[in-house]
């Protein structure tokens, strides 16, 4: 394996987080940084290990300390895990646990004017 794999583990795994998390930067360390929980941890040690071993993989002689077999087993982790991703589906949970916050924010509204109403003998 050389630097030129290293970079292209790093580029599709970019792509995919662009594509599937819909995290858009200008490094894979940025885009990891942004991911904050829709990543496991497992998952963002692997990318983050990536990513430092993209920068190294750039220097000629920082390339020797890349461990690629380390390299590879990571990759295939982060790739893995980031295609049984579904974007729809994540928007989807996204946009049901909103409203779920929401109504429960107006079911304890609701109680507390309620509760105001019956303490004051509105009711």
């Amino acid at each position: 394996m050389s630097g030129d794999q290293v970079t292209e583990y790093a580029d599709k795994i970019r792509a995919l987080m662009t594509e599937r998390l819909r995290i858009k930067a200008r490094s894979l360390e940025a885009q990891i940084h942004k991911s904050g929980r829709r990543l496991p941890r497992r998952v963002k040690r692997d990318a983050s290990f990536i990513a430092k071993a993209e920068v190294l993989a750039q220097n000629p002689k920082l390339a020797r300390m890349v461990d690629h077999a380390a390299v590879e087993k990571a990759a295939d982790n982060v790739i893995t895990h980031l295609l049984a991703i579904d974007p729809t589906e994540a928007l989807k949970d996204r946009v049901l646990w909103t409203l779920g916050k929401a109504s429960a924010v107006l079911i304890a509204v609701f109680i507390g004017a309620v509760w105001y109403a019956h303490a004051n003998g509105m009711i």
